[in-house]
């Protein structure tokens, strides 16, 4: 069965969002910053039903490491904002979850369990093991400029992109954010996280989506 992100995990999102709002405010300036604009997206065919294509294979981007271990929370785009993704503290090994949400993808996902009460797919997760997101909460809006969980703006490998009417701090490609033994880079072809430990981990994007 594939694992999920239950409901203690999603009240644990409800508590370092504030109560599954926005993040609150930093006093932190925001410079160094690059704007980008995001496009609308283009169409894309669908998958067939009940096939989870395999992530495009590209030349790795490498970029610098921010290392966001002792910050509760923490939140990042994709470069083109259609990646969501945000880190939060838990009182289990390995100390932080991951999840990383997509607004818009292609891929198809297995039927929903009988145990996930909330809504199903959003995303995925990662924590000692990785599995398909089941939460009630968005992420989308905890990466604003200025928000607790954009405190590494004006970083680098930072930029700041124009999605949806917000202003979004994005991790650009080939740059790394790291929590602990939990390592997420960005690249051209969707986000990368890897539990350094146990191995575990995630690659997602519009076109796929693999669990290791």
């Amino acid at each position: 069965m594939i694992p999920l992100l239950r409901l203690g995990i999603a009240l644990a999102w409800c508590a370092a969002l504030g109560a599954c709002g926005l993040v609150g405010t930093s006093s932190a300036p925001t410079t160094a910053t690059v704007v980008v604009t995001v496009p609308a997206p283009a169409a894309t065919a669908a998958a067939p039903s009940g096939t989870r294509p395999a992530a495009a294979t590209t030349t790795a981007v490498v970029g610098p490491t921010i290392d966001g271990t002792g910050h509760a929370m923490t939140a990042w785009d994709s470069p083109t904002g259609n990646i969501v993704c945000a880190a939060f503290t838990i009182d289990v090994a390995p100390g932080y979850a991951i999840r990383c949400d997509v607004m818009e993808h292609t891929w198809k996902l297995p039927p929903k369990p009988a145990d996930c009460e909330f809504d199903w797919g959003h995303g995925t997760y990662l924590e000692a093991k990785s599995g398909i997101s089941c939460v009630s909460d968005a992420i989308a809006g905890s990466d604003v400029v200025g928000s607790d969980g954009a405190w590494w703006n004006g970083k680098p490998g930072s930029q700041v992109v124009t999605v949806s009417g917000r202003k979004a701090v994005a991790l650009a490609y080939g740059a790394s954010l790291k929590f602990g033994p939990i390592v997420c880079t960005s690249q051209p072809d969707g986000m990368h996280c890897t539990n350094t430990s146990t191995k575990a981990g995630f690659d997602i994007s519009r076109a796929a989506y693999t669990l290791r």
